[in-house]
């Protein structure tokens, strides 16, 4: 139970109306500081950067046309300054009031005009102006942009009707009822015998959630969890109220959810107008608006005659000399206006009056608006769809206008947004379906549990946390898949409904910004795009795809990925996707940090949106040691090894091997397993004896069938080896390698000298070829990279251990590897070893490659950076001697066949770690090109900065200094010409 200032909502209903309106309006008054706090567009201190990274502000905008429409506004195309390339994320939508602003010279905001804004694409911002705004102020080669302004009229709106509560409430009947001064009460059942429905594709408890909200005399709830219809049944029970000849007021928070409703009852034939200016809605639904009806009505054109007739009299006035003349124009200008009132008046009070249902916004349901034209007892019932995303103050606009409410909605999805925390903890939160569902209990609900969208595992795990496991998959989608639809191939991706990729201990962290205000994390955007490439590939169509992700910045790293080469790919934030729905969906949590900071993916109905948005795939890119300190989250993960699948980033390794975190975290492996291969040992001999006992532990654990798979390790000791397990247990890799052993013991019994390997290989599979392969002292070579990579095996004529592949096994060293890091790793394992024997020397000399294969596999494999190589070091050296090998490869250049020193001269490359020679330092000459791409378009993102070479819009020159660098170049001219005259007389 919510409290405010130490009393239960209870309390406050059973006590006044007036108590909970004060409180409300203390509340509303926090919310409205915060706002302005966070809307800082017209104060001093307020940056163009900072409102960019809130998402309130798009600068840098040129004007691309004007057109007129909107029945006589100014509608104005906003695109980039520089090209014709996306706009960066924000969060202004269709409806918002904005500023058309500038930058003066003190780094000051200007605000020129202002507009509503009409529709936002991924390039485009369509601002519409009225008749009376100044945007002629605005010249089209003129560099603007566009701010979200706080909308004042919203907050007077919820500040009156407050008001009016606290000192006529208990003038409503309804308010007792919502309050519970008095029961909710129904009609005779007997009255809805004969019903016929409209939609006759309604299932039964659909049907029945009609019947009961048309019996209820007070309030009714419709509860309508993800996919079940709830919009559906509220439009039937809308036609049935109107069939009784009610007269109706629907409305919902958003003008989205508004036009919703409009499209589906348009399939009807029902006398409708939409409240709300027309440039908030959509374009198919703009001839119910009122002021299109307006323009179509009998005697509309006598008043457009008579505004002509009063923007002549003004012209007049501007241009009339005498104080005499010019008053008697203002008078004919009065006279003029209130005729004019007087017959719009009539007109809209005729159309409201007529119409079997009003629709609109909250807000715009305000008796300020047109709705003053109709008698204060004209509507009988109010509709309120999505009721859940709204606060209460709102709601009781259009409700003190009524005697019976039916709400519909779903308060375990997205909550109002409230910027003040403190207002949201107070009560400002909890929205009227929640109080009332407290209140009355379930006798008020009925609520839809057959859901039309999702595949049954998609819907099980929301369904068992947030709706008492009472969701029922239908027939029709309980098992559906990507790879039931036609034309789409049958995969592993388009063949399971729900799939888990896990980036813990890869090193994709989060991306460490200046302020808490945005999060994005770079691997995770790889990984998305992988995922997405895959899917089309598939054949699966951009257009039912789309990616969720919680938070803005990572929005744009998705979009600087996909945008460009799929345009029809929805990438948004789940704010931005409630209420819709895609085929397969890809989110993306971002989190990955080491004090397991989850920031608000706390919020479980957040989740809960972006979970239940897919249909028939659901696939979850995160960091599962960051994200499982959330109890929430960590059930879902739970869910996902259960009933889902499971991969690792380390799975991609071929696809973003590029990115540098997860090289260096798959690198520090590789090192970390050839450390751990080496026992500390205090005797000769002892080394090999306990290798031996790790081995018998193994196989003996093998044997038992210790093959459970813990969904999440813990990573607190032995990260790196938990980490190997996560890509496949032992049994998996034993089996694996006792396959390949067989394959090549019968190409070591067979005639042919050389074996090649199928390039289907999975990276786990190349790497136990390549380990069985040294293991039988075969030459193993990895030829090809990404895609084409395979794995051609020789019979070694001299048996000589063959060299690892670089790019697959994963005990070799690293081609990437900084060299200082290995020096360290071999300091270590001289301190650990100062007591060793020299037959343990020659163990740690066997993990590296010898010169011979060294030199052997660099001729044929295609890698572009050298391998670290050591001169084969007799038994009976001492360590002194590996150590003085591997400073003197550290002083030479990275690169593959140069030869130069880098002991005085050197640059380090941020990317690979390597040391090179200036001639081959530059990442693109030495193969980390595609990494520093990466890292430059993040560096842009982040800066805000466009550097020279990006391209301006041409800009007209000023004529007089054209003439004057016109002249100069005639005069110029004159004198050249003049002294090859003079040479050619000499």
């Amino acid at each position: 139970m919510t409290e405010i200032n130490g009393e239960s909502m209870n309390d406050i209903t059973v006590d006044t109306v007036e108590k909970f309106a004060v409180k409300h309006l203390e509340l509303l008054e926090l919310e409205r500081e915060a706002e302005i706090e966070e809307n800082k567009c017209l104060q001093e201190f307020s940056s163009v950067k900072n409102l960019q990274k809130k998402g309130v502000c798009i600068p840098k905008l040129r004007i691309i046309n004007t057109s007129t429409g909107l029945f006589g506004r100014s509608l104005l195309n906003f695109g980039l300054y520089w090209g014709n390339g996306s706009l960066p994320t924000h969060t202004i939508s269709s409806g918002d009031i904005v500023g058309i602003g500038s930058s003066s010279s003190d780094g000051k905001i200007e605000i020129i005009t202002s507009g509503v804004v009409s529709r936002v694409t991924d390039t485009t911002v369509y601002v519409a102006f009225e008749k009376n705004s100044n945007f002629s102020d605005l010249e089209n080669d003129g560099q603007y942009m566009i701010i979200k302004l706080a909308n004042d009229v919203t907050y007077k709106r919820l500040k009156r009707i407050l008001k009016t509560l606290q000192s006529k409430g208990r003038e409503y009947h309804l308010v007792d009822v919502l309050f519970g001064d008095k029961e909710p009460s129904t009609c005779d059942e007997s009255t809805l015998k004969s019903i016929s429905f409209f939609n006759s594709k309604l299932n039964e408890e659909q049907k029945e959630s009609v019947k009961f909200a048309l019996l209820q005399k007070d309030v009714a709830i419709i509860h309508g969890p993800p996919g079940t219809g709830k919009t559906t049944t509220v439009v039937e029970c809308i036609l049935q109220t109107i069939s009784q000849k009610s007269k109706i007021i629907a409305c919902a928070p958003s003008n989205v959810a508004v036009d919703n409703l409009v499209e589906k009852l348009a399939k009807h034939k029902i006398k409708m107008v939409r409240l709300g200016h027309p440039a908030r809605f959509l374009p198919g639904i703009q001839q119910y608006s009122l002021d299109a009806i307006v323009s179509c009505y009998d005697g509309s054109n006598v008043v457009d005659e008579l505004h002509k007739e009063i923007d002549k009299i003004r012209d007049k006035i501007s241009k009339t000399k005498g104080a005499a003349n010019r008053k008697s124009l203002w008078a004919e200008n009065r006279c003029l206006l209130k005729e004019v009132k007087q017959r719009e008046k009539f007109i809209v009070k005729q159309i409201l009056n007529n119409c079997d249902i009003v629709l609109c916004t909250l807000t715009s349901g305000s008796d300020d608006g047109p709705l003053k034209y109709v008698d204060k007892d004209h509507f009988d019932i109010c509709f309120i769809d999505e009721c859940s995303q709204a606060i209460e103050a709102a709601c009781w606009i259009p409700l003190l206008m009524v005697k019976k409410c039916v709400l519909a909605g779903d308060h375990n999805q997205l909550p109002p947004t409230i910027i003040s925390k403190k207002a949201a903890d107070e009560g400002l939160e909890l929205t009227l379906m929640e109080r009332l569902l407290k209140l009355h209990g379930d006798g008020i609900k009925k609520m839809l549990t057959t859901q039309y969208r999702m595949n049954q595992i998609i819907m099980q795990w929301p369904s068992e946390k947030l709706y008492g496991n009472k969701l029922l998959a239908h027939e029709s989608v309980r098992s559906h898949l990507l790879s039931d639809i036609p034309g789409i191939e049958n995969n592993d991706d388009t063949m399971i409904p729900l799939l888990l990729i896990d980036t813990a201990g890869c090193g994709l962290h989060e991306l460490q910004a200046d302020d808490d205000e945005s999060k994005g994390n770079e691997g995770e955007a790889d990984l998305v795009a992988v995922h997405i490439n895959s899917l089309v590939k598939s054949g699966l169509n951009t257009a039912d795809i789309a990616v969720i992700t919680p938070y803005n910045l990572q929005v744009d790293l998705i979009k600087s990925r996909l945008l460009n080469k799929y345009p029809k790919l929805e990438i948004k934030s789940v704010d931005g996707f409630q209420g819709r729905e895609k085929e397969a969906i890809v989110l993306s949590l971002v989190r990955s940090n080491d004090i397991g900071e989850v920031g608000f993916l706390a919020e479980d109905r957040r989740i809960n949106v972006a979970i239940t948005r897919a249909k028939r795939h659901l696939a979850v890119i995160c960091d599962s040691k960051t994200v499982s300190h959330h109890e929430f989250l960590k059930s879902f993960l739970n869910y996902c090894e259960e009933k889902g699948e499971v991969r690792t980033a380390f799975q991609y390794e071929s696809e973003i091997g590029n990115y540098p975190s997860i090289k260096h975290t798959i690198q520090k492996s590789k090192l970390d397993g050839k450390k751990a291969s080496t026992s500390v040992s205090n005797k000769k001999g002892e080394q090999s004896g306990v290798k031996k006992k790790s081995q018998s532990k193994l196989q003996s654990s093998n044997d038992k069938g210790d093959t459970k798979k813990k969904p999440f390790p813990n990573f607190e000791s032995s990260e790196n080896k938990d980490t190997l397990k996560r890509i496949h247990s032992e049994e998996e890799k034993r089996l694996t390698e006792e396959k390949y052993e067989q394959v090549l013991q019968e190409f070591i019994g067979s005639s042919e000298m050389s074996l090649t390997f199928p390039t289907s290989l999975t990276a786990f599979e190349r790497r136990a070829v390549h380990e069985v392969a040294e293991k039988l002292s075969l030459i193993h070579i990895s030829t090809g990279e990404g895609e084409n990579r395979c794995i051609e095996v020789k019979k070694n004529p001299d048996e000589q251990p063959a060299i690892t592949d670089i790019a697959d096994s994963q005990s070799s060293i690293s081609s990437n590897l900084d060299i200082s890091s290995t020096l360290d790793a071999l300091k270590t394992t001289d301190e650990k070893m100062a007591d060793t024997s020299e037959s343990s020397t020659k163990n740690k000399l066997k993990s590296m490659p010898n010169t011979k294969t060294s030199k052997n596999s660099s001729e044929k494999s295609k890698s572009k950076l050298k391998v670290l190589k050591l001169k084969e070091t007799p038994e009976e050296d001492d360590f002194d001697a590996l150590i003085e090998q591997v400073v003197k490869a550290d002083k030479t250049c990275s690169f593959a066949n140069c030869k130069k020193c880098v002991a005085i001269l050197s640059q380090v490359c941020q990317f690979c770690k390597g040391r090179f020679c200036y001639s081959h330092f530059i990442p693109e000459a030495h193969g980390c090109g595609d990494a520093a791409k990466a890292h430059a378009r993040s560096q842009i993102r982040k800066d805000g900065v466009l550097y020279s070479g990006s391209g301006r819009p041409e800009k007209k020159q000023d004529p007089i200094k054209h003439n004057y660098l016109q002249n100069k170049l005639d005069k110029k001219l004159k004198e050249l010409s003049n002294k090859r005259k003079l040479q050619k007389k000499d």
